[in-house]
C-alpha cells in the first residue's frame, strides 16, 4: 500500500476527530488530500507527533489519533515509555513504516534493523501491525472504547508520491484553527 493510500483511509476513519499529523511527505500527502481544522500537521517537527499527540489525548474526552512515520517515531521513541506510564484510552496511533526517511532522499532508517512494534509491546503497550488499507481500517475501528492506548503499525510501500506541492501553510494559523475547532 502506497502512503497516500492509507492517508485517504485515515483520513475518512478518523473523520472530523482531532488527528495529529507527521512533517514531510506525511503532511504535504494528507494536505494534497484533506485540509481540515482538525487536522494538525506538525511542519518540521519530527520526533514530536506522538508526544504532540498523547498531549492532546489527555485534555480531549473523544477519540485522537495520531499519523506518525517510523522515522518520526524512532526519533522520538523516548516516548514510549511515557506513553505506557500516561495511556490514555482515547488516543490511536498509527505509524506508517517504509523503512526510510522517504523526505530526507529516502535515506533509510533503523526501523529496517528495529522491530519498533515488538520493543512498544516489550513496554506492554497494546500493538497491532498490518499491511494492508482494509485491516489498518478495521484494527482501527475495533479500538473504540477500548481499555488502553492504541499502536498500529502499518507497513507501506517506500517512496513519495509525485508532484505533491510542498505544504507551506502558515503553522501559527494551523495552530489556531486546530484549537478553536476541538476546543469548539
Amino acid at each position: 500500500m502506497k502512503r497516500i493510500e492509507a492517508l485517504a483511509i485515515l483520513n475518512d476513519v478518523f473523520g472530523d476527530d482531532p488527528l495529529i499529523i507527521t512533517c514531510g511527505a506525511t503532511a504535504r500527502e494528507m494536505a494534497s488530500l484533506s485540509r481540515k481544522k482538525t487536522h494538525l500537521p506538525l511542519l518540521d517537527s519530527m520526533g514530536l507527533t506522538t508526544p504532540v499527540g498523547l498531549g492532546i489525548a489527555l485534555g480531549h474526552k473523544g477519540r485522537v489519533g495520531v499519523i506518525d512515520g517510523d522515522g518520526s517515531l524512532l526519533m522520538g521513541f523516548s516516548i514510549l515509555p511515557t506513553l505506557k506510564a500516561y495511556g490514555p484510552k482515547n488516543l490511536i496511533v498509527v505509524v506508517l513504516d517504509n523503512g526510510q526517511h522517504a523526505s530526507a532522499d529516502g535515506m533509510y532508517s533503523q526501523a529496517n534493523v528495529v522491530d519498533i512494534a515488538g520493543a512498544a509491546k516489550g513496554l506492554g503497550l497494546w500493538t497491532a501491525q498490518c499491511d494492508s488499507g482494509e485491516e489498518m481500517k478495521k484494527l482501527i475501528v475495533s479500538r473504540d472504547n477500548c481499555d488502553a492506548i492504541s499502536m498500529i503499525f502499518v507497513k507501506i510501500e517506500t517512496g513519495n508520491t509525485p508532484n505533491i506541492p510542498f505544504y507551506l501553510a502558515d503553522p501559527a494559523k494551523l495552530g489556531a484553527d486546530f484549537v478553536e475547532a476541538v476546543a469548539g
